[in-house]
């Protein structure tokens, strides 16, 4: 090795030893006797300070008589569920089985022919397997089944708006086939 490269190295060794010597702090005694009077006081909990609420008079509330807000109006509970019109369900009627559940829910899994008239087999999200004929209802919109084919169960669903009242809408369930 040549003398100015030994020279060299030897003056960056000795520049790196005094830069690291400047990182050395003279309070680290002080900081570290504060730690040590921190660590032996007792450790209670802060006091806490707990701000003065003044005390206001007790109001009445003045709408309590009147209609809530999250129900619809009179007029239109009377027409959805009292005069329910040509399209509106039969509130009489009891529910049947595949009423609990939505459309989207059951499947129907195969139809057959008895005394001249077609059964459709449902399945539900239970796993259970139920017959049903024309005129059965099913769904949660008051669907009944209107007609039943080899691949299809048709559905003529009662659905209520605001705007228009009961209105009938078509659905249907078809065989999905899985291969």
């Amino acid at each position: 090795m040549t003398s100015w490269v030994r020279r060299g190295l030897v003056a960056g060794w000795l520049a790196g030893f005094l830069l690291l010597t400047g990182c050395a702090d003279p309070a680290l005694s002080q900081l570290e006797a504060t730690l040590d009077d921190i660590r032996q006081t007792s450790s209670s909990e802060p006091v806490m300070v707990i701000p003065y609420v003044p005390l206001y008079p007790a109001q009445r509330y003045q709408h309590s008589e009147a209609r809530s807000p999250f129900l619809p109006p009179q007029s239109t509970q009377d027409s959805a569920y009292g005069a329910a019109g040509e399209n509106g369900p039969d509130p009489q009627r009891p529910a049947e089985p595949l009423e609990r559940f939505s459309l989207q829910e059951l499947q129907l899994v195969g139809t057959i022919r008895m005394d001249g008239r077609r059964v459709a087999m449902i399945a539900t999200p239970e796993g259970e397997v139920v017959n049903v004929r024309e005129g059965h209802y099913m769904g949660t919109n008051y669907g009944r089944i209107v007609a039943i084919s080899a691949q299809e169960i048709e559905i003529r669903e009662r659905v209520y708006t605001q705007q228009n009242g009961w209105q009938t809408r078509p659905a249907s369930l078809t065989i999905v086939d899985e291969r």
